[in-house]
């Protein structure tokens, strides 16, 4: 029972993945700091070790999305600058940042406009 049970976590571990971030696209220091983030956030003990998986894999979907773009020139950046600032103040308000992480986020959102 407890080998079905392992493989049934494994198994279901997959499911929550940020393989699908780019961290090419966006700016390295973000890309840097969401991805310490999210390795600081996985390090953490749970009795719900699934649940949190989740929860930390969207807050490092969250997080790259309200990263800068790599190249602040691109056509997309002014467009998405709403988005990634209502992503970024999503996560502060679900606790995943701090305020100083917030501000400095914010900032270089704004920058990159």
């Amino acid at each position: 029972m407890k080998n079905k049970t392992l493989l049934l976590t494994f198994l279901l571990a997959g499911c929550a993945s940020v393989s699908d971030i780019d961290t090419s696209k966006i700016d390295a220091a973000c890309a840097q700091s969401c991805t310490a983030n999210y390795s600081e956030c996985l390090g953490k003990f749970t009795l719900f070790p699934l649940m949190a998986q989740h929860q930390c894999t969207d807050a490092m979907h969250l997080c790259a999305n309200a990263c800068p773009s790599r190249v602040a020139d691109s056509p997309n950046a002014g467009g998405t600058t709403s988005r990634k600032l209502a992503d970024l103040s999503d996560l502060y308000k679900r606790g995943l940042i701090s305020k100083e992480e917030y501000d400095s986020k914010r900032a270089d959102i704004l920058k990159a406009m």
